[in-house]
């Protein structure tokens, strides 16, 4: 189990693997209008079995719910899919090496790539988006 006082360690684990975990932060952030730390929430989300001791996201609905306060879920959609009003994506973007997640603007824009300026991003395409809608 994590604990806060291992932040090295958590911050090495977003770095590496924790972009889908940082991208629906993001949005969470622009939802609520408030600031979320990402380590004590990975902490949080670890602790419900809704993120792995990777940084993998197991929940995504439940992610963003546990960040915002509200009811969430989650889908895939197609790279074509424009999201309908109320709902948030996360794009997927994919090269011969690498798969990435970036928080779109909703209009199938990057809005905050977790790393910057990923090579992930440069060098490759939308192969999929998670939307992210009120239940």
């Amino acid at each position: 189990m994590f604990s806060i006082d291992h932040k090295q360690e958590l911050m090495k684990i977003l770095g590496e693997s924790g972009c889908y975990f940082l991208s629906i932060l993001f949005l969470a952030e622009r939802i609520t209008g408030k600031k979320i730390d990402p380590l004590e929430m990975f902490i949080t989300c670890s602790e419900k079995g809704i993120v792995d001791k990777d940084g993998t996201v197991l929940d995504a609905g439940k992610v963003m719910s546990t960040m915002t306060g509200l009811g969430f879920s989650a889908r895939k959609e197609e790279t074509g899919y424009a999201p309908m009003t109320g709902e948030f994506e996360v794009l997927v973007y994919s090269n011969e090496k690498y798969t990435h997640f970036v928080a779109g603007d909703g209009r199938g824009a990057v809005a905050c790539d977790p790393l910057g300026h990923s090579n992930t991003v440069a060098t490759g395409r939308v192969s999929g988006k998670r939307i992210f809608y009120r239940v």
